[in-house]
């Protein structure tokens, strides 16, 4: 008979485990698994989703009951089925493990853990929030901060070098036409009608975001989207734009 697999399990921890240890298996496991350490990046990041939900549930109190009680109600039905089995009762089919579920979508966008937004369009992964502002509790806090362009080209590298975000170091500022797919003139914020892009997934952002393209015309400078008009222009990279990272979700 198969064992239930938990989130208990995942983390190599106790079921009566308190919210320090966990926290600490999190970290522990986290950094053991690191995408950045790891040949195969792809499972890397497939444990690090592991790892991060089960670290989610089991600190929050109502996750963590409805997970016990998940539990519960599987034991009860493997122990049935064991006591019929060893008195010679029929049994019904073995019970097949459901699928893991999917990450939630929003728009044509997957939201994963801790703040990022996957697009299986353009298989890159999003921060949903600026440099500045941060993702607390599934929503972004703080004020968004603004940099010059090559201000904001190093701002991302020490961003990397400070330990990234989500278990990645290699996050940057997008290109021009990256940026541009989130232009989006049918999601964008109904209360202001001018603000091209989904602010459900993007909440509080900024009206002009730097991409990491040089504008190769004369005069020189770089390319930016403004919201508002949702229309990429080229300016001076003296001026003061925000910033939203990217990464490649399948980078090496």
């Amino acid at each position: 008979m198969s064992k239930i697999r938990t989130h208990y399990d995942n983390l190599k921890v106790t079921r009566n485990a308190p919210d320090v240890v966990i926290k600490a298996a999190h970290k522990a496991l986290l950094q053991m698994h690191h995408p950045d350490k790891a040949s195969d990046k792809v499972t890397a990041e497939r444990i690090t989703r592991i790892l991060n939900e089960a670290r989610d549930v089991l600190l929050d109190p109502v996750k963590r009951k409805q997970h016990d009680d998940w539990i519960k109600t599987k034991e009860q039905h493997h122990q049935q089925s064991a006591d019929a089995e060893r008195f010679g009762q029929d049994t019904a089919a073995p019970e097949q493990t459901p699928p893991a579920p999917e990450e939630p979508s929003l728009g044509k966008y997957k939201l994963l853990q801790d703040g990022v937004a996957f697009d299986p369009a353009t298989d890159l992964l999003w921060c949903r929030f600026a440099l500045g502002q941060q993702w607390q509790d599934d929503r972004v806090t703080g004020a968004a901060q603004v940099f010059t362009w090559q201000a904001a080209i190093e701002e991302a590298k020490r961003f990397n070098q400070q330990g990234g975000y989500a278990g990645f170091t290699d996050w940057r500022l997008p290109t021009i036409d990256e940026l541009k797919t989130l232009i989006d003139k049918q999601r964008g914020n109904k209360n202001d009608a001018l603000l091209f892009i989904d602010h459900q997934v993007f909440p509080e952002s900024p009206l002009w975001i730097w991409s990491a393209t040089a504008y190769a015309g004369y005069g020189g400078g770089a390319w930016f989207v403004y919201f508002r008009e949702g229309e990429a222009y080229n300016e001076d990279t003296g001026f003061a734009r925000g910033v939203r990272l990217v990464r490649d979700h399948k980078s090496r």
